[in-house]
């Protein structure tokens, strides 16, 4: 399964934009757990701008049932936040990202 998402890369946090294959960690949910995600498609060209971009968990499929269309969510290195994203859509087979 995949995620489309919309995300934003904060200027400042990070010297240069994540590329395909970046893994940080994502906050979903109000008990504040980190949950391993890769990014598959990160079309990402300037910080501080919404992107689309196509996400999966890295190691828990069951996260996949406890997440929403509309569900916000932190993009984590560590304890700084470095963006954030909001699910577009749930998708069972890899999508494609439309610029």
């Amino acid at each position: 399964m995949y995620l489309f998402t919309e995300v934003i890369f904060y200027s400042g946090k990070r010297k240069y934009l994540p590329k395909n294959g970046y893994r940080p960690d994502a906050i979903f949910n109000e008990t504040k757990e980190y949950w391993g995600i890769t990014f598959v498609e990160l079309p990402a060209e300037k910080f501080d701008v919404p992107v689309p971009a196509i996400i999966k968990f890295t190691f828990q499929n069951s996260h996949y049932q406890d997440v929403m269309q509309g569900q916000s969510f932190a993009i984590m290195e560590g304890f700084n936040q470095v963006g954030e994203g909001k699910i577009i859509s749930i998708e069972t087979e890899k999508c494609e990202v439309r610029i």
